[in-house]
């Protein structure tokens, strides 16, 4: 049995005639057919780099454009102006497949085909008298960079070529200005960034002004006030001296012009004797407040200061005073301050007067929530005497105990406790507590 023949060129094309005419069409169309098969399948290739980013995609089209033409140099290059954000500007390959990154580094015959085909600015694909195969990268319309083969034998782009090319070479186009949107949309967010963190920035030091400014407006309201209090206790001062003192002064005269009228009359001798001393007394006082009232010290120190010069403003033969401050001294209101050291003049002074005490402990004290002001002696005070006296000042107005019930009244008015007892030094313990809420002390004053 004979194997059946291999079938020919009649069987498989259906041509009965032996023209070679023929034969060569239709060599030629499959030719054609079998390289149109091929650039799809680069085309397809390329497509799949599109999700790697720009780059690999324009070397995915430079290899697809090498091996479809069979070009040894094919370069992939954008405008200068063209796409700034882009990246990368310049993909190139050349023989052996060699990786170009730089215009510099392409041969001469190479890099003028493509500046000149940069400069042409032209939208269609061609190609030029030396072969070269010109495809623009267009984007809107307008011309950002090209895709240029060339080198090695001649040889005749089809229209076939030309369309295939485009569509890479377009593509390429679309990723780099996706790139260089996304370059710009990352640069813009960077912006954003530095312009949201020197928005913060400023937001803070606009606190931190605020802040200064308000602890800047306070210090200047308590200035205000501390002023305001020093031109008042100087005209109290002016006038105690220029009426008051002066009235008292001529009493006492009046008294002891008396006296001296009526030394047979012993009981009416002593009633004026008691006056003139109560007017001795009245003076005395006048001098001290008139001395703390006139200070122009007085009005710019801390209490811890006031109270230091309290033995300097009346000094006492045989009466020797210490001040203690314990704790970390906080700035109070003013007007609790002056109520606190009048409170501690007084206690003073009563010491003294009446105490005959030789050591006199004036102690202030800052602790958590409140500020402890003391004054003991050493003399022969007694605790529940000055409870009787304190309550009986307030049912008398023949001038009697008015210190203590100066005292007393100066506490109520600040919030303040006062109490009596036995002090360790033997004498008299006045105490005064004032509660001290955080809110309630003066910032930087």
């Amino acid at each position: 049995m004979v194997a059946p023949s291999a079938p020919g060129i009649p069987e498989l094309t259906g041509l009965r005639s032996s023209k070679p005419s023929w034969y060569a069409e239709y060599r030629n169309t499959a030719e054609n057919l079998q390289r149109a098969l091929g650039s799809l399948e680069h085309i397809a290739g390329v497509l799949s780099a599109t999700g790697q980013g720009a780059d690999a995609l324009c070397r995915a089209v430079v290899d697809a454009t090498a091996e479809h033409l069979g070009s040894p140099w094919v370069v992939l290059a954008l405008g200068a102006d063209a796409l700034p954000l882009a990246r990368p500007r310049l993909v190139g390959r050349g023989p052996a497949g060699r990786p170009v990154g730089e215009l510099t580094a392409l041969p001469e015959v190479v890099r003028r085909p493509v500046l000149d085909a940069l400069d042409s600015h032209a939208v269609e694909a061609w190609q030029t008298a030396a072969g070269a195969v010109v495809v623009p990268l267009v984007v809107d319309g307008e011309p950002v960079g090209v895709l240029v083969a060339c080198g090695g034998p001649r040889r005749t782009a089809t229209t076939a070529d030309l369309a295939i090319l485009r569509i890479v070479g377009n593509q390429s186009a679309v990723a780099l200005l996706s790139d260089h949107l996304l370059a710009g949309s990352e640069q813009l967010r960077r912006q954003t960034e530095q312009l949201y963190a020197e928005a913060e920035q400023r937001a803070r030091d606009l606190a931190e002004r605020h802040t200064q400014l308000a602890e800047a407006e306070q210090r200047l309201d308590v200035a205000a006030q501390r002023e305001a209090i020093d031109a008042e206790r100087h005209r109290i001062a002016r006038e105690l001296h220029d009426s008051v003192a002066q009235h008292v002064l001529s009493a006492g005269m009046t008294i002891e012009w008396c006296r001296t009228e009526v030394a047979d009359h012993e009981e009416v001798h002593q009633r004026l004797g008691h006056a003139k001393a109560l007017t001795r007394e009245a003076v005395e006082r006048l001098r001290v407040a008139i001395h703390a009232l006139s200070s122009d010290e007085h009005g710019v120190q801390g209490l811890p200061e006031l109270l230091g010069r309290l033995p300097t403003v009346r000094p006492v033969p045989g009466l020797a005073v210490a001040v203690r401050v314990e704790g970390r001294p906080r700035p109070l209101p003013v007007a609790v301050e002056n109520a606190l050291f009048r409170v501690a003049s007084e206690c003073l002074f009563n010491t003294a007067r009446h105490a005959a005490a030789t050591r006199c402990t004036v102690r202030l004290a800052y602790r958590p929530g409140e500020v402890r002001l003391s004054v003991a002696d050493d003399g022969t005070g007694d605790p529940d005497t000055l409870r009787r006296a304190l309550r009986a000042s307030g049912r008398r107005d023949d001038g009697y105990h008015r210190g203590l019930g100066n005292i007393a009244s100066r506490c109520r008015e600040i919030g303040a406790g006062l109490r009596f007892a036995r002090a360790r030094m033997g004498g008299v313990r006045v105490e005064v507590r004032l509660p001290l809420a955080e809110e309630e002390v003066v910032a930087g004053a």
